[in-house]
């Protein structure tokens, strides 16, 4: 993945991965077209208990790459009548120099997400409002709740309120939490299964402190991946497994079975 387009809309977001909202669908499509057209993954923000403000009223905008050695995040204000323009504008976007923390609480697309992220991003609110955002599906909702930090792109997953604290810590000083990292969106999900197995084993926590150099099926299921921390080379075997049937989300109807990456060995 690219990055993201973030566009700011404090009403209630409906179901679907791109929800209905108050920007009608008119520009809901152009905004996806555009978001799409970039590479980029389109979500809805909101700020925690913005939700009464003027529908009417500016509107942020982010536009993140979250590409390794690309990482950087562009700001603009547009009236809410103007966001499909201002989106696809490629003139009048400004640095943005502080991290975005966002928290999915999309409870149209899965309840598990409202019901676990909203308790999330109220205590993250408490401690530091500014970076922190509610946003729509980021996907995998069975780890709710799930945050993603911008523009380094790392995910974590089944946070807890008690966890707010350590998390914006580990944002202010560029690391990771590895027993609650899914891992960084712009990379396969071989890769950031790879990198979380190191982690753990290694106490490896800086962001920027494994490099992904070689990814090689072995065939059979077999993988190996090549992490780079500080001139070693971490060989990382994995292979494809499957866990037990159940209900991957809270409004699934159907147990089923999750694809996982087990760790065999580290060379």
């Amino acid at each position: 993945m690219r990055g993201y387009l973030l566009i700011e809309e404090p009403g209630a977001w409906g179901p679907g991965a791109v929800p209905a909202s108050r920007l009608g669908a008119e520009t809901t499509d152009a905004v996806r077209r555009t978001a799409q057209g970039r590479g980029l993954k389109l979500l809805l923000i909101r700020r925690h208990g913005t939700r009464d403000l003027d529908p009417h009223g500016p509107r942020r905008l982010f536009l993140v790459d979250v590409r390794r050695g690309h990482a950087r995040t562009l700001t603009r204000t547009t009236p809410a009548t103007s966001i499909a323009h201002a989106a696809a504008a490629a003139e009048g976007w400004s640095p943005h120099g502080d991290q975005l923390l966002l928290v999915c609480t999309h409870g149209k697309k899965d309840w598990c997400c409202a019901l676990r992220g909203r308790p999330v991003v109220a205590a993250l609110a408490a401690l530091d409002p500014d970076p922190v955002w509610e946003c729509s599906h980021l996907g995998g909702d069975r780890f709710a709740a799930t945050a993603l930090s911008l523009p380094s792109g790392i995910t974590h997953g089944r946070l807890s309120p008690d966890d707010a604290p350590a998390l914006l810590a580990a944002l202010q000083d560029d690391r990771v939490l590895p027993h609650l990292l899914r891992g960084r969106s712009c990379d396969p999900g071989v890769v950031q299964a790879a990198e979380g197995h190191v982690r753990l084993q290694r106490g490896i926590d800086g962001i920027e402190a494994l490099r992904p150099r070689a990814v090689v099926d072995e065939e059979g299921g077999r993988w190996r991946v090549d992490l780079e921390h500080g001139g070693r080379v971490f060989g990382v075997h994995l292979r494809v497994g499957s866990a037990p049937a159940h209900r991957l989300t809270c409004s699934a109807i159907d147990d089923r079975h999750a694809r996982t990456w087990e760790l065999e060995h580290i060379d």
